[in-house]
């Protein structure tokens, strides 16, 4: 008997398990949304590339640190000799230390691929703010069916009980117009609805790169409008942003790039120094050679100098370019901010609202059910509560909309 029982037991739960598997493999979270966005998007790809490429370019630099070998052959003919000369040589030379040399390029180098690694995260951010506001909006036209379903049956019962109460000569002519009118109109809505539900999953879908819409079953958009959003003073947002902008990390990155640039064209004035060494072979005529080689550049024309100074220029422009990022991104936060506080006092507002129209369908039902009220005015009034939950569920989303803002104007810090 036991073992029967933990049989089928064991079905249970396996049944349980399996319907719970299909129930997430038919749904989909916000951060799972944007996981999708970060694998299928091709610009993401094409700046991993260009990362890739920025370093290879550092091992570039660094290679004239290695020896360099060239081997030169060759037959030539001579006035009064027989027959053509044979000539091989064998060439090397190994950079010992110089001033302006493959490590002083390699640091330039380096530069380009931290900046391109910026720009990664700065277009994850970019691509992270996109999807969760199409996700956002898509979830609420998902929620919206259940207002639109109470809508289009309240407004068929309305027209219906019209229709009735006009066959009996108990409507007047404008009320039967007003009646039509305002049936058309919520008729309308309806209809409107399954567009704007189509046309939001197609953009989420555009933006995740990946066509969700399985077997002809749209997944169901999952996000918990009961969480709470607590918002700080302004100051901690702004300290956030300064600290996790990736514009203003890069225009740091650049800065230092051009200093480096700076560095590595006066440096082009001090010496540097190569072991160097040849074998070569004419004929039966061998000869070998090797030595240290010192080249020093002692003027150029002022070409290094005038360089240098354009690296300066180009730093200080930089620097400014820095300054104005700061003020912009202050404003951006201060605006997100200040957008954030108002669709919070809007959603208290509509808090209120949605407690009244719930307490107004219990009375609703109750009047209902001692017959005080018809079942058209019942279905009315669930209507009436329907919509208030859907504008209650509209004001949640635009102040998540505005958080995503926010938390987008601060660079998405990770202890946020």
């Amino acid at each position: 008997m036991k073992k029967i029982l933990f049989f089928i037991a064991s079905i249970f739960a396996i049944n349980i398990f399996a319907q719970e598997s299909a129930q997430e493999k038919n749904s989909l979270d916000i951060k799972k949304a944007v996981e999708i966005a970060y694998k299928n998007r091709p610009s993401l790809k094409a700046l991993k590339f260009a990362t890739q490429s920025y370093a290879y370019g550092e091992k570039v630099a660094i290679s004239g640190y290695l020896p360099q070998l060239t081997l030169s052959s060759g037959e030539r003919f001579a006035s009064g000799s027989k027959g053509a000369q044979n000539s091989t040589t064998i060439a090397a030379s190994q950079l010992i230390y110089s001033f302006a040399g493959p490590e002083r390029l390699k640091r330039i180098a380096r530069k380009d691929t931290e900046i391109s690694k910026l720009n990664e995260l700065n277009h994850e951010d970019l691509v992270r703010n996109e999807v969760e506001i199409s996700f956002l909006q898509t979830w609420l036209l998902q929620e919206k069916k259940k207002a639109i379903e109470s809508l289009s049956f309240a407004a068929k019962q309305t027209i219906n009980k019209s229709e009735h109460q006009d066959k009996l000569r108990l409507l007047g002519q404008n009320d039967w117009l007003k009646n039509s009118s305002t049936y058309a109109s919520n008729m309308a809505s309806v209809y409107m609805y399954v567009d704007d539900l189509s046309s939001s999953q197609s953009q989420l879908e555009y933006l995740l790169g990946d066509d969700f819409k399985k077997d002809n079953k749209n997944p169901e958009l999952i996000w918990d409008s009961k969480d709470e959003i607590n918002i700080k003073a302004l100051d901690y947002y702004q300290d956030l942003a300064l600290k996790n902008r990736t514009e203003i990390q890069m225009k740091n990155k650049e800065i230092e790039k051009y200093e480096e640039y700076e560095k590595y064209y006066k440096y082009n004035y001090l010496p540097s120094f190569n072991l160097t060494g040849q074998a070569s072979r004419a004929d039966q005529v061998k000869s070998n050679n090797i030595g240290v080689n010192l080249s020093w550049n002692l003027f150029d024309g002022s070409s290094n100098y005038y360089q240098s100074q354009q690296a300066n220029a180009s730093r200080l422009k930089a620097l400014q370019e820095r300054e104005n990022y700061i003020q912009e991104i202050k404003y951006d936060v201060e605006k997100s901010f200040h957008d954030l506080l108002k669709y919070k006092k809007q959603l208290t507002a509509k808090d209120a609202a949605l407690m009244q129209a719930e307490n107004e369908y219990n009375l609703a039902k109750l009047n209902y059910k001692i017959g005080n009220i018809s079942k058209v005015d019942l279905d009315n009034s669930m209507y009436n509560w329907e919509n208030s939950r859907f504008d209650w569920l509209t004001a949640k989303v635009n102040v998540a909309i505005k958080q995503s803002e926010l938390f987008f104007a601060c660079g998405y810090p990770k202890n946020i």
